[in-house]
């Protein structure tokens, strides 16, 4: 056998070498068909992700193979091949990474596909750490293949890591906001938030910046800084709404108010909409310019604001019939003129 291989010319062994690899690709095709089809009966849905991950590494390691042995047939015979293969030991390493990162990334989309507890923000910000530390890993340890000092890239990192942190203070500061936002959770992609500058729903969570899109539709960029300063309200992250009414009524009809306040409570008591374990109060509270005002104080227990809005406005109505009941009125702006004789 190795006579024969020692009789074949370069472009002869290359040829069987491109045959070989050839054939290895069509059967690891087949084998990772038949996988793929088998693990998609499976209810478990990594292993399909995994399986895809690696795929396209494992081809282009069978072609590599083909190229570094190819141009280790014609090494003898052209100059640039003797320099070429010195370098190419490393190229598996590349492959390998990028298989790496593709298994990285396929963990990640099974964690945003799988229907758990796991916050999707979170995942994508601990994924792209890990890709990130793999691939200084990988590049420390081609640095010293290739005959560089790691101390010296280390001591050289440490100084320009001060230097840039002085100079991309405030990149770094909103980067280390974004992060916090990712440890404390004051609020997810999906959340309604609102402070004294801004509101809308936050569509993205990055490095250095979140995007909210504002009830008016138009997408709003903030540092992630900013969170650190100011109080942010989550109000999609509420357990009940709050209805907090005042209702006048005319001063003629002082003499019903007593009975009106009670009936108005037996109704909030006996809605099936209020939630009972919070407050719930309904009292007269104040003599007013042109009325007796009752403050009117309960919780739904929905928190869609269109099912709240239906809520109250049935409760309102409810209200108007019972002061009606009483031959009372819902008081409005007067003035009353006295003209002395």
């Amino acid at each position: 056998m190795n006579e024969f291989l020692q009789n074949l010319t370069p472009l002869e062994m290359v040829g069987i070498l491109f045959t070989v690899a050839f054939i290895a690709h069509i059967i690891l095709g087949v084998a990772l068909r038949k996988i793929i089809s088998h693990a998609g009966k499976t209810k478990i849905q990594w292993d399909d992700h995994l399986i895809k991950a690696i795929s396209a590494p494992l081809k282009v390691l069978i072609w590599f193979g083909w190229a570094y042995f190819s141009i280790n047939a014609f090494k003898g015979q052209i100059e640039v091949f003797n320099k070429l293969v010195e370098y190419i030991d490393i190229v598996p390493i590349f492959i390998i990474t990028w298989g790496v990162i593709r298994v990285i990334s396929g963990v990640e989309a099974y964690l945003l596909e799988a229907d758990n507890s796991v916050n999707n923000d979170s995942v994508r910000l601990f994924t792209r750490l890990i890709k990130i530390l793999v691939m200084v890993a990988i590049l420390l340890g081609i640095a010293q293949h290739l005959g560089f000092s790691i101390s010296s890239l280390l001591t050289f990192g440490g100084v320009g890591g001060i230097v840039m942190g002085f100079a991309a203070k405030d990149m770094l500061s909103n980067i280390f906001g974004g992060l916090m936002i990712q440890m404390d959770k004051p609020f997810s992609t999906g959340d309604w938030i609102r402070s004294t500058e801004f509101e809308g729903v936050v569509e993205k969570i990055g490095w250095r910046m979140t995007r909210i899109r504002t009830f008016a539709k138009n997408p709003v960029y903030i540092p992630n800084s900013i969170f650190a300063s100011i109080p942010i309200e989550t109000p999609s992250r509420m357990t009940n709404r709050r209805i907090k009414e005042v209702i006048g009524i005319r001063y003629d009809d002082i003499a019903q108010l007593p009975a009106i306040v009670a009936e108005v409570e037996v109704l909030l008591k006996a809605h099936k909409d209020i939630d009972q374990s919070e407050s719930l109060r309904v009292y007269f509270n104040y003599f007013n310019a042109s009325s007796l005002d009752i403050t009117v104080y309960a919780f739904t227990n929905t928190i869609s604001k269109g099912e709240y809005q239906k809520i109250k406005q049935e409760l309102l109505l409810e209200i108007a019939i019972i002061i009606a009941k009483h031959k009372a009125e819902i008081a409005y702006p007067t003035q009353t003129l006295h003209i002395q004789k």
